[in-house]
């Protein structure tokens, strides 16, 4: 018995003194060494840059959800391009199709940018301007003096800038420019339309002229429609934006018709410079007791959303406070964090600000009429009697169908800063009114198209065209008509298109 107990006894024994031999030697033995964390990868400021496009284009953009692939690394899609602009073109080529942008690449995103900032170089140039521009803030085009001669002649002159301030005004032409004076190009007119003798010729009257804009000084002789002449010295600079360039009171028998007229929507808040304007203009037609209003967007490319609503209160005035002004479209990130009630796209509300009760609004515009400005008339659509008056659209203008358009421009931007380097403003969110439009990506369709911009007669002139066509509804009867030797003379003048330089897009902008 006592040999059988020994021997498991004697296992145990053997099976302790082995453990405890391996739990020795397990401490007695050093800890492994730590595998070498990898050295982080260090980026460089231009790779950073592309990775900050990529993230928040995925994170801001209306299309991300469908379109931008993810990546763990924004490096393993940024990697592929070389510049900034390029990893932004590629982005903005993920977005669905839409055949009428062809000329844009053929898809939907067409809109959001990148600038340069502190002298980066982002291998791109971008157009967005606003509250300050920069350069002499003067846009000209060709115009016919005669039916054998074409010449450049001014069509807009924006507020504040130093071509305002020198006394330039639309309809004014250019005699001379640093003293040459072979700015004119032979034409041919033919019942009433006028052609370029040699279209080569006209392209490089063009780019003289625009080289010479882009100079430092300019020394313009000038000659008004009356035959007056004067010198006109400028030097080229940033300037704050003066918006309204022109506002009136129309007073007819029957009744008074306001005009205003805006070349962008800059910051309104504090009672700033441009409030305290805005305020005075329909102050003026509130006193005055106008029964419609004519605003003039045909010159105007987009501002700030908040200034469009603050004025869109101003014209709506007693029609419509309290009612459901504009709704905003964003992708489910921006809807999470952005449209609560203190979210930046809450739903906005019409609130009374003016005691005008309008009859009718009129609106002016053109192909270039933008962003903000189109935001105004779509919210306004809903809520009053609103006629588009607009000018005849270039031939590259999808849907080619002779009809006259706004540009098409429904989304909106907010700057991302990056790296002190560029200025980022991907297209983040769409503007729809009260009834639910906002797929106006074609432009607003003119109630009336095709009426004649007229350039060559100034600002405010009830015979200038498209104003006159806004006038002659309102009160029919009421405009001066020309005397046929006047009318006669102004067939021989008119504008050959293709404007020398071009308005600065300005987008649609939340603080």
């Amino acid at each position: 018995m006592k040999i059988a107990l020994q021997q498991p006894f004697g296992k145990w024994v053997v099976f302790i003194l082995v453990a405890f031999f391996f739990v020795s030697c397990k401490k007695n033995t050093p800890d492994p060494e730590p595998e070498p964390e990898p050295e982080p990868i260090v980026r460089t400021t231009d790779q950073k840059i592309r990775d900050s496009i990529y993230y928040y284009y995925k994170l801001y953009s209306i299309w991300e959800e469908k379109s931008i692939p993810k990546y763990e690394l924004p490096s393993e899609f940024t990697d592929k391009y070389n510049s900034a602009s390029s990893v932004l073109n590629a982005l903005k080529g993920m977005t669905p199709a839409y055949a009428n942008y062809a000329q844009y690449g053929g898809v939907y995103d067409r809109f959001s940018f990148i600038d340069g900032l502190n002298g980066y170089n982002i291998n791109a140039t971008a157009k967005l301007k606003m509250d300050r521009n920069d350069g002499y803030g003067l846009y000209i085009s060709m115009g016919t003096v005669d039916s054998k001669v074409a010449r450049p002649v001014i069509y807009f002159v924006e507020g504040g800038s130093p071509a305002d301030k020198a006394g330039l005004k639309r309809s004014d032409m250019i005699m001379a420019i640093n003293s040459e004076v072979d700015y004119t190009v032979a034409v041919t007119c033919v019942g009433g339309n006028c052609k370029y003798d040699d279209p080569n010729a006209a392209d490089i009257i063009k780019k003289r002229i625009k080289n010479a804009l882009e100079g430092g000084s300019l020394q313009l002789a000038m000659q008004r429609q009356d035959g007056t002449t004067y010198n006109a010295p400028l030097s080229y600079g940033s300037y704050t934006i003066d918006p309204i360039y022109q506002d009136s009171v129309y007073e007819y028998a029957t009744k008074n018709v306001g005009y205003f007229a805006l070349s962008s929507f800059e910051e309104i808040e504090r009672n700033n410079y441009n409030q305290q304007r805005v305020d005075a203009s329909f102050k003026e037609f509130e006193d005055k007791r106008i029964e419609d209003l004519i605003v003039d967007l045909r010159y105007n490319t987009g501002g700030y959303v908040d200034a469009a609503v603050y004025i869109a209160n101003k014209i709506a005035g007693t029609k419509v406070p309290g009612e459901l002004m504009v709704t905003y479209l964003c992708n489910p990130y921006m809807e999470r964090t952005q449209k609560g009630t203190n979210g930046m796209f809450k739903d906005t509300y019409f609130s009374k600000t003016s005691n005008l009760n309008l009859r009718k609004v009129y609106f002016l515009v053109s192909e270039t009429t933008a962003s903000a400005a189109e935001m105004l008339i779509n919210v306004l659509k809903p809520h009053m009697n609103v006629m588009i008056i607009g000018s005849p659209n270039s031939r590259d203008k999808k849907p080619d169908d002779g009809l006259s358009r706004t540009y098409g421009k429904p989304v909106g931007f907010f700057e991302q800063i990056i790296e002190d380097r560029v200025s980022f403003w991907p297209a983040s969110f769409q503007l729809k009114n009260a009834k639910g439009f906002g797929d106006y990506w074609d432009g607003l369709l003119a109630d009336k198209s095709n009426v004649i911009d007229y350039i060559f007669l100034p600002t405010g002139d009830t015979q200038e065209t498209m104003l006159e066509t806004a006038l002659e509804d309102a009160v029919p009867g009421s405009t001066k008509k020309m005397s046929a030797r006047v009318r006669a003379s102004q067939h021989a003048r008119m504008s050959l298109g293709g404007d020398v330089n071009t308005l600065p897009e300005r987008g649609l902008l939340k603080n």
